[in-house]
């Protein structure tokens, strides 16, 4: 420790005078200062008055602290203080406020000390090598282009507004952001896995890692409990069951699970999303109607998303990089769900689609990147093929296509071979997956149909000046939706590319909207400060000087993706984007919609934290592990024919791609027989049942029906209550009566509406007997009966006219 160093020893004694100010600066009751906040400005004292001491007489005995043992105390000192700190601000804000006021300056000072003898530490040991960073000057090169792009494209959206103007259509507010305390956790977590690969423990950090995400997801997520669905605008928990049935988009994908277990396949539709129908009506074979359960089933398949993003991380850039991502997942994800009744939102305990998306999507990206990196047949193979079973989740996912030959194109190059030999094999999996879906829609309506009728009205609904989704009076008029949509665009194109282009910035705002922000917290066991839920489009000045922050950060992971594998490097752009580009054509933005997207710019984030460890290490003269210092080396294309693989990997995605059609035969057919007479005689032979003729003459009146299926999803309100949203069902829609409503599944679906003033113990799931009148969109339920439970339960007379 030479004597050059004197002047960090009268720093942190200047820090200390600091410290002792800012104590002093707290108002006093009474105005005396207390004896312990005297006692604490003089052990403050006592401190600084030793700093310069160790300044003017510098003890030989100095030099002994300056090893690993040491330094690595400095460290675990300093996340004490942090934790300290943390709790001591926010575990009970109101009952510890005048402590942490108290005792945060020297706690600060303590924390601050701590930081720079770990600097101290490292510089006397290893010394400073800044001549190792002219290594990296390549990716400081591609950072500066990259943060300069990036800060045009912020300017120019506060200039033009484009991005953070509400659209007329779908526009929503920005996802949950992850909470600030995981991305200290994510920090951490990457500097200890950095530290144990520097420590020559790479095997043993490459069979327990993903485990240990995987199993650390499954832990967190599960630890939340399923109550925090009570509110939640998808799952919602009522009476008489307090069981979180699906709703909106979620109750469609499990009704049409239910259709395929009750022999009714897709009640005679062409489904959306028909890869997820499948996975719910098996995840129903598995738990049966225990929605709690079901939960459960789904979490054991997305947990697998935090460990899909470590291998992506890992192969773009190193270990750290992937642990730390995979950490920003799991702990934007747990918010996530805490807030599930608070936010419109989509995780892992509602029956949506969006997290399964990005699942598929980002599996298909890490084997994209794995055939460029390898140029072989293998992986493009398994990358269509993976593709492939994302446009059965997703159709719009199609417009990452561009982007993935693109990258194809300016890697391999249009002049090779392989290039063109590789994209087949790429399609050729593509097609496999596809051509089963595409073959059963071309069977039953005699088109190559891909997606439900209604999404494509959707979508032509939007490509209108008033926007979102009327799509009542919808007629294609015999027109397809690419033509009504080039229609529309060459009509009024600068429309178009007006609300395209604001939706897609307005992705990438959400996406850096992810990260967190400095807001008002109320402490650890408050509720969430929601500050997204009402963004205005505007920034304070220092959150604004954070997301440049942020940015330069970004930057830096994508400097250092360009400068280690190029065009491939960027290849988790390019998906984001053309899924951006996607829900922006579609005139889409917001809320869960952008959930497949928005990750982009926190994974580079990571990248570029995971880079700065590497360079702060290399600052103090410790290379990076050997296998990244260098760019990629790309491997042959393999020419070696092998058709057994081939053959096998066809099978698997044929087979996969096929799911949805097969699962047509999980169940034979139910409520086939909707006959009255038959209906009427499984009625009749219940106890306290209407005699035939009082059913007969009730039937006689017009309105009147009388049918039988599967009763789902029921749900008591009382007067003036109900599920509130822009289109609610109208069995639970606001009404001024008290009633049960629920859905009845057959042949087809309908909304059932039974008056009634108590809560009974009302079967979900059952076979069941409705006697009621025809309303305009649901039926108002007379009687409804159990017959397996041998359970009648009536509701107004039958002598009463249907006619209102």
């Amino acid at each position: 420790m030479p004597k050059s160093h004197s002047w960090f020893f009268y720093l942190c004694a200047i820090e200390g005078a600091a410290a002792i100010a800012a104590l002093l600066s707290i108002p006093s009751e009474g105005g005396r200062l207390s004896p312990a906040r005297l006692a604490l400005a003089v052990f403050i004292a006592a401190i600084a008055i030793l700093w310069i001491y160790l300044g003017l007489h510098r003890p030989d005995i100095l030099d002994r602290f300056a090893r690993p043992v040491y330094l690595t105390t400095c460290v675990l000192v300093s996340l004490f203080l942090c934790l300290a700190l943390f709790l001591l601000r926010y575990l009970n804000p109101e009952g510890l406020l005048s402590t942490y006021q108290r005792l945060s300056p020297l706690l600060w000072y303590l924390l601050l000390l701590s930081i720079q003898f770990s600097f101290l530490f490292l510089l006397s040991y290893y010394g400073l090598h800044p001549t190792n960073l002219a290594s990296r000057k390549p990716v400081y090169l591609s950072a500066l282009i990259a943060f300069s792009f990036l800060l045009f494209i912020l300017i120019l959206i506060s200039l033009t507004r484009l991005g953070l103007t509400p659209d007329p259509a779908y526009w929503s507010e920005p996802g949950v952001p992850m909470p600030g305390w995981g991305v200290a956790l994510a920090l951490i977590g990457g500097l200890g896995v950095l530290l144990l690969v520097y420590s020559g423990r790479e095997r043993a950090l490459d069979l327990s890692l993903p485990l240990a995400i995987y199993l650390l997801a499954f832990v967190i997520w599960l630890s939340v409990p399923v109550d925090v669905l009570a509110h939640s605008f998808y799952m919602p928990m009522d009476p008489p069951t307090f069981q979180p049935f699906p709703y909106s988009d979620a109750g469609y994908y499990d009704q049409m699970a239910h259709s395929l277990l009750i022999g009714h396949p897709y009640q005679g539709q062409i489904p959306t999303r028909p890869l997820y129908i499948f996975l719910v009506a098996v995840l129903h074979l598995l738990f049966g109607e225990n929605y709690r359960n079901i939960i459960v089933g789904q979490t054991v398949v997305l947990a697998l998303i935090p460990v899909i993003f470590y291998f992506l991380g890992k192969k773009l850039h190193s270990r750290a990089a992937g642990v730390i991502v995979a950490l920003f997942f799991i702990f934007r994800e747990l918010t996530t769900l805490l807030i599930s009744s608070n936010t419109r939102v989509s995780n892992t305990k509602t029956l949506l689609v969006d997290l399964p998306t990005l699942m598929l999507l980002i599996l298909a990206c890490l084997f994209a990147l794995r055939w460029l990196e390898q140029k072989d047949w293998k992986n493009a193979f398994l990358a269509g093929g993976t593709f492939g079973l994302l446009l059965l989740l997703r159709t719009q996912s199609l417009l990452i296509l561009p982007f993935i030959l693109l990258a194809a194109l300016l890697t391999l190059g249009w002049k090779k071979k392989s290039f063109y030999l590789l994209s087949s094999f790429f399609f050729l999996a593509l097609f496999i997956t596809i051509a089963p879906w595409l073959i059963h829609n071309y069977l039953q309506t005699g088109e190559l149909a891909f997606d439900a009728r209604f999404q494509y009205a959707t979508i032509a609904s939007q490509y209108a000046y008033s926007g979102y989704l009327e799509t009542g009076g919808f007629d294609p008029e015999g027109k397809g939706l690419v033509r009504i949509l080039i229609e529309f665009a060459l009509k009024d194109p600068g429309f178009v590319f007006g609300f395209i282009s604001n939706h897609f910035l307005a992705t990438q705002v959400n996406a850096l909207l992810a990260l967190p922000l400095i807001k008002a917290s109320n402490g650890i066991f408050e509720p969430i400060n929601l500050y997204w839920m009402s963004w205005d489009g505007n920034l304070e000045w220092y959150n604004l000087l954070l997301l440049i922050f942020y940015l330069a950060l970004i930057a830096l992971g994508l400097g250092s993706a360009w400068r280690r594998w190029r065009w491939v490097g960027l290849l988790p752009l390019g998906f984001s984007a053309g899924y951006a580009l996607a829900t922006a054509v579609g005139r889409f933005s917001g809320w869960r919609y952008d959930l497949p997207a928005d990750w982009v710019w926190y994974f580079y984030l990571g990248i570029g934290l995971a880079e700065l460890f590497q360079q702060a290490a290399l600052l103090f003269g410790t290379p990076p592990p050997a296998e990244r210092s260098e760019g990629v080396v790309f491997a042959r294309v393999q020419t070696k024919r092998a058709l057994p693989q081939l053959l096998l990997f066809a099978s698997l995605f044929a087979l996969l791609g096929a799911l949805p059609w097969l699962g047509e035969k999980i169940a034979s057919p139910r409520y086939s027989d909707q006959s009255p007479e038959y209906i009427e005689g499984s009625l009749a032979s219940l106890s306290n049942a209407p005699t035939r003729d009082e059913i007969e003459t009730f039937l006689s009146q017009p309105d009147s029906l009388l049918v039988t299926g599967r009763a789902v999803y029921p749900r008591f309100f009382s007067k003036d209550n109900g599920l509130a949203s822009t289109r609610p069902w109208p069995a639970y829609a606001i009404r001024d009566y008290p009633r049960m409503g629920f859905l009845l599944i057959n042949q087809s679906s309908a909304s059932m509406v039974f008056p009634t003033k108590r809560i009974s113990e009302f079967p979900h799931a059952a076979d069941a007997i409705i006697l009621g009148c025809q309303r305009e969109n649901y039926v108002e339920v007379r009687l409804v009966a159990f017959p397996e439970l041998d359970t009648l339960y009536p509701g107004a007379s039958l002598t009463e006219a249907c006619s209102p």
